[in-house]
């Protein structure tokens, strides 16, 4: 028989927390080997990354479940 106790989600939430993706950048490598970060990104640029990024958080999550 298994006994439901609320405090064990509690305590997996602790022992294992979500990751969740705070920022992130473009970083290009130019044709002479230099690299660059580009961080400055448009809405309609960054709107789409943005989406899939969270699909991966999702994809992620569903995995350690």
């Amino acid at each position: 028989m298994v006994i439901y106790a609320p405090e064990d989600d509690a305590r997996l939430e602790t022992d294992q927390p979500k990751k969740y993706i705070s920022s992130w950048t473009i970083r290009v490598e130019w044709d002479n080997g230099e690299t660059e970060d580009i961080t400055d990104i448009p809405p309609w640029a960054s709107e789409p990354i943005d989406e899939y990024l969270s699909s991966i958080e999702e994809h992620r999550q569903e995995e350690q479940e």
